[in-house]
């Protein structure tokens, strides 16, 4: 036994020349007598795999068999040092890939150690650096080795003796290296902030940035990750073309601005997957709702989408298209081209947030849908101007009710209180918001456009990728969704679709207190607090046209139907919520494609550039602009004297009258209530109290 165990160096070798280790363990050694000219014929690198049995680890390719590891001396020709880019390592004979390596590791070395150097040589084939602390007598020397690309470091001197200067920066912590550090965040993370990403480099390193050079490195970051921006959309109509053959059916369009010559500037570029397509029109209910993003990368584009619905409420993407603005001609081209892909379904229901441009494109495009106006945006609209209970639970009380009779009793009841609020619903929102106003085809009540700001979420991390890697990554998002989706579909068991057999469950349990009459084997009244409903079984209708308009029995008709002997709830759900239907909808599968760099070159005639920029006039916005119905900091002012950050109960502030003197809390009440006694008398005022006309509709709509 040692008494004292000896330190060794272990050394690890990365080399791109060929291995010297072949199947089962061999090894080349002198005492065998290989012929290495006749092993180089015989066997490539290729016939290896990288992680076998063979190589112990990534980072080094000595033998599996230690035995002999002392007796073997391999000269690997063109050889250099595996390093850690987060912890270099400055020792005599380090050695370095090539020039660029060695100064980041040595930028990256002084920062960690609190130091700044200068440079005395800095060549390509050689680096001298030294303290910038001339009291300091550190130095290093690093230069060439024979292969004339390896750097190796040939002297080092002395320790440091020098205090640390990171705190108020480091001049060695410039974009290059910022951008190495935050290059990793940015691939596992997608968009971070360059505010986030300062304040992680200022705490794991303890110095001081400025946002402005952080910025900079999150932009030389991302150029590594994705490429430049003047080439970032070369490969556009390789994607194109890729697309358009792995997967049949699929209706891809790009569009440029006509230019004179051989370069013209990126415009559009509209996807709709062949499997997307064709699950939806065979599979899902003919309901699209459409809406638009904007993208966080260098152009301000956006990125509009037509998202369904299927038979279990889920979010069904059919076709997503990027595209320079929201405007009519831009709209129509994107549904010209969803026209193209998915044709005029029966009964086709178009729901939007009414954008800019984007209704006239619908009449010019699709005249004879059903288009619909989501409810929350035009209740955000429409209380800008008239807002009280009158207004808020008179509105949604006529949305939310499949009756027409009672839709004209709250229309009535708010007409009789204000008549212009009813014009300008009448003028200025003239399309579909209420349920009574729904056909019966798309068994779709939805009120609002949430389905397609569900898309939206989903997305949001591909919103900062350039436009071909943002294409792709969206649609490698809808083939993982349809994969997972169609092994749900698979394994679930029974008729039903899981929402709807939920939805049965709960109606089931509510049925008390109502009264059965039958008619006949199909017809029958059910009452309930003296209001009464005929339900019809055969032909799947209520009176109150809540079964017609979503699919599934309401109440008045699970009454009915639990009633009856063996009843099957299937019989008297819609096709579109069974599973059998869900499976269809998924049952095409989105093909894989490779990376960007085997896809088919593709000559267009003509090189592809980025599109034109237009930065408009003024300041950029830090902050987007709010909803109104969004809630907003407000600092409170007090009315006492008029300013803010306190309430009136605790200001001290004295408050001067008109004769010079303190006024008192008396004569402040006093002013108070004569001026609200004057606000509540003023002629015009168009906040208006809830009449008990309106609650009693909302509790009989409630039955």
């Amino acid at each position: 036994m040692y008494e004292e165990e000896e330190e060794k160096k272990v050394i690890i070798y990365a080399t791109t020349e060929k291995i010297t280790t072949l199947e089962d363990g061999v090894r080349i050694d002198e005492s065998l007598g290989a012929d290495m000219d006749t092993w180089e014929n015989e066997y490539r690198l290729e016939d290896f795999e990288y992680g076998s049995d063979y190589c112990p680890s990534e980072d080094s390719y000595r033998s599996l068999d230690n035995e002999y590891e002392d007796e073997i001396d391999i000269e690997y020709e063109g050889e250099f040092y595996s390093h850690d880019k987060d912890d270099p390592k400055m020792d005599v004979g380090a050695q370095y890939p090539h020039v660029i390596a060695f100064r980041r590791a040595l930028s990256h070395y002084a920062i960690t150690h609190d130091f700044e150097f200068d440079l005395g040589q800095s060549e390509p084939t050689r680096v001298t650096a030294t303290c910038a602390n001339r009291e300091c007598n550190w130095r290093i020397h690093a230069a060439v080795a024979e292969d004339g690309v390896t750097f190796v470091v040939r002297t080092l001197q002395e320790k440091h003796t020098c205090c640390g200067i990171n705190k108020s920066g480091n001049k060695h912590a410039n974009k290059a290296w910022i951008a190495d550090r935050i290059v990793d965040d940015l691939r596992k993370e997608g968009d971070v902030s360059a505010k986030e990403l300062k304040r992680r480099i200022e705490m794991n390193f303890g110095m001081s940035l400025s946002y402005n050079r952080v910025w900079k490195a999150k932009e030389l970051a991302i150029e590594e990750i994705y490429g430049k921006w003047k080439d970032s959309l070369v490969q556009v109509g390789a994607l194109k073309e890729e697309i358009m053959r792995r997967n049949p059916g699929s209706v891809v369009e790009l569009k440029t601005q006509p230019e004179v010559g051989k370069e013209r500037h990126f415009q559009r570029f509209f996807v709709a997957l062949g499997a997307c397509t064709s699950g939806f029109l065979i599979g899902c209910r003919p309901y699209i709702g459409i809406d638009v993003c904007h993208l966080k990368n260098k152009w301000p584009g956006v990125l509009a989408s037509a998202t369904a619905i299927d038979g279990n409420n889920w979010m069904y993407p059919v076709a997503y298209s990027v595209m320079e603005v929201e405007s009519e001609d831009s709209w129509e081209w994107f549904l010209t081209a969803l026209h193209k892909a998915i044709g005029m379904p029966h009964g086709l229901v178009i729901s939007s947030d009414m954008q800019k441009g984007l209704q006239n494109a619908i009449e010019k495009v699709y005249p004879l849908a059903e288009h619909r106006e989501c409810m929350r945006h035009l209740f955000s609209n429409f209380k800008k101007q008239y807002h009280g209970d009158l207004f808020k639970f008179g509105l949604w009380g006529a949305a939310r009710t499949y009756s027409p009779t009672r839709f004209a009793a709250f229309i009535n009841e708010i007409e009789a209180e204000c008549p212009a609020a009813i014009q300008y619903l009448r003028k200025d929102h003239n399309k579909l918001w209420s349920r009574s106003k729904f056909e019966t085809i798309a068994k779709c009540d939805n009120l609002t456009n949430n389905i397609a700001e569900t898309f939206n979420n989903w997305i949001t991390e591909e919103r900062s990728k350039p436009v071909v890697d943002l294409i792709d990554s969206i649609r490698q998002k809808v083939m993982m969704k349809f994969e997972q989706r169609k092994r749900i579909a698979r394994s679930l068991k029974g008729p039903l679709v899981p929402k709807v057999a939920d939805y049965i469950k709960q109606i089931s349990r509510s049925l008390g207190g109502y009264d059965l009459r039958r008619s006949t084997d199909h017809c029958a009244e059910v009452q309930k607090s003296g209001i009464r409903w005929d339900v019809n079984l055969e032909a799947q209708e209520c009176s109150c046209r809540a079964w017609q308009v979503k699919g599934v029995p309401c109440v008045h008709a699970a009454v009915f139907i639990s009633s009856l002997r063996n009843a099957s709830w299937e019989n008297y759900v819609d096709p579109y919520f069974k599973v059998a239907r869900l499976r269809i909808a998924y049952a095409n599968g989105i093909a894989t494609m490779p990376s960007k760099g085997e896809w088919l070159t593709l000559d267009l005639g003509y090189k592809m550039l980025p599109p034109i920029l237009k930065r408009p006039a003024g300041r950029p916005r830090k902050n987007r602009i709010k909803s109104c119905d969004e809630p907003k900091k407000r600092s409170h002012k007090c009315t006492r004297c008029g300013q803010f950050g306190h309430h009136r109960k605790t200001c001290k502030n004295a408050v001067p009258s008109q004769d010079g003197e303190g006024t008192s809390h008396g004569e402040i009440n006093q002013k108070l209530k004569a001026k609200r006694v004057t606000s509540k008398g003023k002629a015009g005022s168009k906040k208006r109290a809830c009449p008990p006309s309106i609650f009693k509709l909302l509790q009989e709509e409630n039955i």
